[in-house]
């Protein structure tokens, strides 16, 4: 159980959701602004595991004892951080086949990139949202980041900035939808893992804080993101000047950040809002383009195009038609078949 005294938290087995205040999400008189308060709560949140661990989870014989699991975990994740190959790193995780101690993966996961540097971090990021949910339950990433809160103190003896970063990682998670929000306001959680949980929901309570926490450690590649920014602006505007889709095409694939592809999609947008009509055409033709050419996804697309509706108040502000434009460039998008017929009246 939790026993307080001093200030203290003190855990047992690992059991730390046993909460008797929870609040089931299925009771009538459950509201989610009562139970957290806090604004970024996505109203249309897909379900989600709650995070209360079942004792049975521990009550398993596992092939291999923790201490092997550590050591094992740590030779795949450091062959990780070179060869950058999720699958084939999650494919070594199951073949382990000990899910009881997937939590250890969390916690060393992240305490292995503090040190390192901004591709390591973003590559960890990458790998807990791929694992999630087959590998890693809600659960376990829960478990996980109490584990770190646990042993922050000896982590910042080495890592000056341990604190900020595991805020970074867990707000990174709840924008990637594999921990709820409400994990955030539990109370055990609040005590254990204190400033960080704090640091957390104010980077999710700031504007556009979902499309900011994505890029949180850089494009990936160790590049600065404003980099890429500006990298992208360029091919943009060399292509609505020399309309050559297959050097625009050849620009972006040399880019090899197929994760920030709805940041090109949003800027050629944005770009192109305050041009003659032709302009515009050519914009979204040049969208269709790198659909056709396998370059762009749709679910990128769809991204892209959310995130322009997001910043159309500022658009207005230079271009009062923007809203009118910002439906053609979803209409056109319809019709060469990368938006969804009912994006428009999303």
């Amino acid at each position: 159980g939790k026993n307080k005294g001093n200030g203290k938290v003190t855990i047992d087995d690992g059991s730390t959701y046993q909460d008797p205040a929870y609040i089931d999400e299925h009771d009538p008189n459950y509201d989610s602004e009562e139970e957290t308060g806090f604004e970024y709560i996505p109203s249309a949140s897909p379900p989600r595991n709650d995070y209360h661990v079942s004792r049975a989870d521990f009550a398993k014989p596992t092939p291999m004892s923790l201490q092997e699991y550590k050591s094992k975990i740590e030779k795949i994740l450091e062959e990780y951080f070179v060869s950058g190959e999720v699958e084939e790193t999650l494919r070594s995780v199951t073949e382990m086949a000990v899910i009881e101690f997937s939590y250890e993966l969390v916690k060393r996961s992240v305490s292995m990139a503090l040190d390192k540097g901004f591709r390591e971090k973003e590559l960890i990021s990458q790998l807990l949202s791929a694992a999630y949910p087959e590998i890693l339950s809600t659960n376990m990433i829960g478990k996980g980041f109490e584990r770190l809160f646990e042993i922050v103190d000896e982590l910042e003896k080495d890592v000056p900035t341990a604190r900020d970063d595991i805020s970074t990682f867990l707000a990174r998670a709840v924008v990637d939808e594999v921990l709820p929000p409400a994990f955030l306001s539990d109370i055990v959680v609040c005590n254990l893992g204190g400033e960080i949980v704090e640091h957390a929901k104010r980077m999710l309570s700031r504007d556009h804080s979902g499309a900011k926490l994505e890029h949180a450690w850089g494009p990936g590649d160790g590049r600065p993101v404003e980099d890429l920014k500006v990298a992208v602006d360029q091919l943009l505007q060399e292509y609505l000047m020399s309309r050559q889709l297959d050097e625009a095409c050849r620009c972006i694939r040399e880019l090899k950040e197929p994760q920030f592809h709805h940041e090109i999609v949003k800027r050629a947008i944005c770009m192109a809002m305050d041009k003659p009509e032709d302009q515009r055409q050519a914009m979204s033709s040049l969208l269709a383009f790198l659909v056709a050419e396998d370059l762009l996804s749709t679910q990128q697309c769809v991204k892209g195009f959310k995130r322009v509706r997001e910043v159309v108040g500022d658009l207005v502000l230079d271009t009062p038609t923007a809203p009118v434009l910002v439906a053609e460039f979803e209409a056109r998008a319809i019709q060469d078949g990368f938006l969804p017929v009912d994006f428009a009246t999303s």
